[in-house]
């Protein structure tokens, strides 16, 4: 049994809770203000954008994140987000405000940002993955009414990272991610760095810098409490020490011992949070919180293998693109949420390689919630500027993310180099170095690919390739393949079933490839999800690489990488990968399962019950029945663990579709921006959706949300997604619908609460 100290009801309510919206904890001046609601957008550059005294009338109001134009999911006009657009906001902050610091934070803003107060130049950010803060202190107004204005740049930027060339993703445009207004007293903690102590694992090493914007020095202690999951503190540390004026200081120290800490691992994701509180003298001032991990990761130089916690793991997974039908890259934090939740429970995952650059947070605080290990990377593709700002900017968005993302748990690795980039070696000495001083604790990766990427020039601490699966002891160690199978493999979600299949066994075979040796340390597909790309691999704006399409629906290869999963943890699971609808050439039936033993049944003849019986090195390799006479009718697999059935699959003959069934993923949203995806399908009169059916649907969204998608569209395999979104202040219902002339409509409704 675990024991510490109990937290006292004083001390609980010292500290600061930073959710949304702004909640100040007693004795500390910080406030953390949801700046999402409340925006207005007009699509156009304006002469003056930033003035106070702007006419307003042909602005919208709009909830970030917000996309600059909603497209068509596929066959788009990419020139229609490449525009310059302004943002502005208005806010009075109270009388209490004053003699406080002001911070104004943006998550990502696709891909320029020009940012003022008040007709002031606050700054300005070049960089569309990346987060940014500026101090307007000097620009609010206290009790008056304020202006924020952001003129944001969504046009292609050669001087930016990644543009350059052609890149294989879109950018697209607008303040894409969240926003928020930090009020802070002048002397205030900037940011707590946690890692697990080197020398004793049972320790917290914390690093907290303290920044004093006053004009007298000050004489400070901070305090930070470890606390478990039921709110117990289980260790303690603090130093004192000066902050002259007007500067900063890092404080360094080793927490008490936790007796027996919980490791963060992907079967058991455990989390603590670091409460760090600052005292000026004796009043307390600040309280920062922040989430973090107990663990130890290793790609090992001698046998190439990945461990966690000392215990050896093979990394199986996919990448992941942020973007989305319709909307881009502005997806609400639930969207991005629910992208980890899919990767890694419907999809089997135990890491995702965030794809080419750092993804939103949301996303990643999920993977550590769940336990999905992350490799995340600076943005680019291919294309390394000579220019010495275009490298600075690179530079830049390096440390951005790893400032921002060094407390993940779940992140193995910080990709340094430009994914499949030639050798730029003073470029990537740089980014390595500043890996390596931002985070010492972490390993580094750069991507490669045939020829471009020299082994002289290996400067990471560990070799990423991409489309190679080596036989033997690869050179060098250790290696992972970080993109395989997709790019090679377009499928639709409505393609002829054989292909379909083929592109799960695709994937099976790359990593049955992959297991087999165990010099390498793992696998990714590429890809998790279809994407809008303008490059030459996409089909009408559609790469159609995912093992999911870009609804995030999936296709047949994605229950092969669920069957990998270990039925104890994640549940025993059986899919049948064939349609029934019609006989296949050859008619083999294949079967994905995590289960021992499957029993195939035709109208309730056994066909056998087998062993999994094809790539045999994977963990739960996939069980295939050949040439299975076609009989119309049921299909039905039942896994076997033990001599305990565990899990049923069942496939009936699909019939006409008679009826629209409309779902969405969340009944209940928070105003203000908030976000879910409804999903439409076409089914039988069994209820099950009807394949390769394309008939034209048309959708309308009434009450307290927006509709973003499209109306009319087609279905495709029988299924397609569109999303609500809540506005600012408005609660009540979303009403939905969705009808077609063949098939009886559907409605459904969505509730949209305060949020507290």
């Amino acid at each position: 049994m675990r024991t510490g100290l109990v937290v006292p009801a004083a001390v609980i309510a010292a500290l600061i809770s930073t959710a949304f919206p702004a909640m100040a904890s007693k004795g500390s001046d910080r406030v953390v203000i949801n700046f999402n609601p409340g925006w207005l957008f007009a699509p156009k550059d304006i002469a003056q954008g930033q003035s106070v005294g702007l006419n307003e009338s042909s602005f919208k109001p709009v909830c970030l994140p917000h996309a600059n134009k909603i497209v068509a999911h596929s066959n788009f006009d990419t020139s229609s987000f490449a525009l310059i657009a302004w943002y502005r906001r208005h806010f009075t902050p109270p009388m209490e405000y004053a003699g406080r610091r002001f911070v104004i934070e943006f998550q990502g803003v696709s891909n320029v940002a020009e940012v003022y107060v008040n007709g002031q130049r606050a700054g300005e950010h070049k960089g569309a993955y990346t987060p940014f803060t500026f101090d307007i202190t000097e620009k609010v107004k206290i009790g008056s009414d304020n202006i924020i204005a952001v003129r944001v740049d969504s046009r292609q930027r050669k001087d930016v990272p990644p543009e350059g060339v052609n890149v294989d993703y879109m950018i697209f445009g607008g303040i894409v991610r969240d926003a928020a207004l930090i009020v802070v007293n002048p002397l205030h903690v900037d940011w707590v760095y946690v890692s697990r102590d080197s020398a004793n694992p049972d320790r917290v090493s914390v690093r907290t810098r303290v920044i004093n914007n006053s004009t007298v020095q000050k004489s400070c202690t901070v305090t930070t409490a470890i606390v478990d999951s039921s709110n117990t503190v289980v260790a303690t540390g603090n130093a004192c020490g000066t902050v002259s004026a007007a500067s900063s200081y890092e404080f360094t120290y080793v927490t008490s011992p936790i007796t027996i800490p919980w490791l963060w691992h992907p079967d058991h994701p455990y989390l603590y949070t670091a409460r760090t509180g600052l005292q000026d003298s004796s009043m307390c001032v600040d309280e920062h919180l922040q989430k973090f991990g107990m663990r130890s990761v290793a790609f090992s130089k001698t046998d190439g293998t990945f461990s966690i916690n000392d215990r050896q793991m093979k990394l199986r997974g996919l990448n992941r693109h942020e973007t989305y039908p319709f909307i881009g890259r502005a997806a609400a934090g639930r969207l991005q949420r629910k992208d980890a939740d899919i990767i890694k429970y419907d999809f089997g995952c135990n890491i995702v390689r965030c794809s080419h650059y750092p993804q939103s947070p949301a996303f990643l605080d999920r993977c550590d919630e769940i336990g999905l290990l992350v490799l995340e990377e600076m943005p680019g593709w291919l294309f390394v500027s000579g220019n010495i700002a275009w490298q600075a900017i690179a530079l830049k968005n390096v440390e951005e993310m790893i400032m921002r993302d060094r407390n993940h748990p779940s992140i193995v690795s910080f990709g340094v180099r430009i994914n499949e980039s030639a050798d730029f070696h003073d470029l990537y000495v740089r980014t390595n170095q500043l890996a390596r001083t931002l985070d010492p604790h972490r390993p580094t990766h750069g991507v490669r690919v045939l020829g471009r990427g020299s082994m002289r020039e290996f400067l990471e601490d560990v070799w990423a390739y991409n489309f190679s699966v080596p036989a033997g002891t690869p050179r060098p160690l250790p290696w992972i393949t970080a993109e395989s199978v997709g790019h090679r493999f377009a499928t639709h979600s409505w393609d002829d079933e054989q292909r379909l299949i083929d592109q799960m066994l695709a994937h099976a075979a790359v990593h049955d490839s992959a297991a087999a040796n165990p010099k390498i340390a793992g696998l990714l597909g590429w890809c998790a999800f279809d994407y809008n790309s303008p490059y030459r691999y996409a089909e009408k704006k559609v790469c159609y690489h995912g093992v999911a399409d870009i609804f995030r629906i999936p296709k047949h290869a994605a229950y092969f990488y669920k069957s990998q999963a270990d039925p104890i943890v994640y549940g025993p699971m059986v899919y049948i990968a064939h349609y029934w609808k019609k006989a296949l050439t050859p008619n083999n039936v294949w079967v994905a399962s995590n289960c021992e033993k499957v029993e195939l049944f035709v109208n309730d003849s056994s066909k056998g019950k087998y062993s999994p019986n094809r790539f045999l090195s994977l963990r739960h390799p996939l069980f295939v029945w050949d040439s299975v006479p076609f009989e119309a009718g049921e299909l039905k697999a039942i896994g076997y663990i033990g001599d305990k059935a565990a899990a049923t699959f069942v496939r009936r003959t699909p019939g006409v579709p008679v009826r629209l069934i409309i779902a969405p993923d969340d009944t209940v949203l928070e105003q203000g921006g908030d976000m879910t995806r409804v999903v439409v399908t076409a089914v039988d009169s069994f209820g099950q959706v009807v394949p390769q059916t394309n008939d034209i649907v048309s959708i309308s969204v009434n009450g307290a949300g927006d509709f973003l998608g499209e109306s009319p569209i087609a279905l495709e395999d029988g299924k397609t997604a569109f999303f609500v979104k809540t506005r600012a202040g408005q609660t009540g219902a979303i009403t939905c619908r969705a009808c077609c002339k063949k098939m009886t409509e559907t409605n459904t409704r969505v509730s949209v609460r305060f949020s507290f």
